[in-house]
């Protein structure tokens, strides 16, 4: 049904109807084709009108390509080495050129994160460096960022917290937090204080 939508607005101008939820997030109404959808819906979108890269364009698109890969935890200027680097290989020229290689296709599509996002990562990147400068290239691949944990970032921000802050990316860090995983850190030494003090449970 997906690929069935997309082939039949393929090449043509078209909106996304959306619901409004009680806490007013607006959730577009297509079933099957969205920018909120799956990897595949997501890696066969593009934005109608384009805009020029820029240096600023440019390098978040290098960010991308290194998120979809699955580098979405590295620093973000490690992020973008990451993406030079396989530039440089001759890896993203080879992905757009002969995606159904053995070689390609072992990379982009059984090792990236988000495969098919990533393929057309690629080519956006593989037409861009066909050009004497990259940052003129005129794109119209969506950039996809998310905050992280939205709720906690907003009573973080409403009670001047920190330490919550920081657990969610709004105070800056060299690598991207993970508040779940601070959470778990905090109940693992509750439960290790508890053994310590004779609980069966905790044991």
């Amino acid at each position: 049904l997906k690929l069935g939508v997309a082939e039949r607005f393929a090449d043509e101008t078209f909106y996304f109807p959306h619901n409004l939820d009680f806490r007013g997030r607006a959730y577009p109404i297509s079933p099957h084709l969205s920018y909120m959808g799956d990897d595949v819906c997501r890696g066969m979108l593009l934005f109608a009108e384009s805009r020029q890269l820029g240096p600023d364009g440019l390098r978040w698109l290098k960010i991308h390509l290194a998120n979809k890969f699955g580098k979405d935890k590295l620093p973000l200027e490690e992020r973008v080495k990451w993406a030079e680097s396989v530039l440089e290989a001759g890896q993203v020229d080879a992905v757009a050129k002969e995606p159904l290689s053995p070689s390609s296709l072992s990379w982009w599509a059984k090792t990236a994160a988000d495969p098919c996002q990533f393929y057309a990562t690629c080519l956006e990147l593989h037409a861009a460096y066909s050009l004497a400068s990259p940052e003129d290239f005129m794109s119209s691949l969506p950039v996809h960022q998310d905050g992280s944990c939205n709720g906690l970032q907003h009573y973080a921000a409403l009670g001047r917290d920190s330490r919550g802050g920081a657990q969610v990316n709004l105070v800056p860090a060299d690598t991207p937090q993970d508040v779940y995983a601070g959470v778990c850190a905090l109940v693992n030494q509750r439960v290790d204080a508890a053994a310590d003090e004779g609980s069966e449970l905790a044991q």
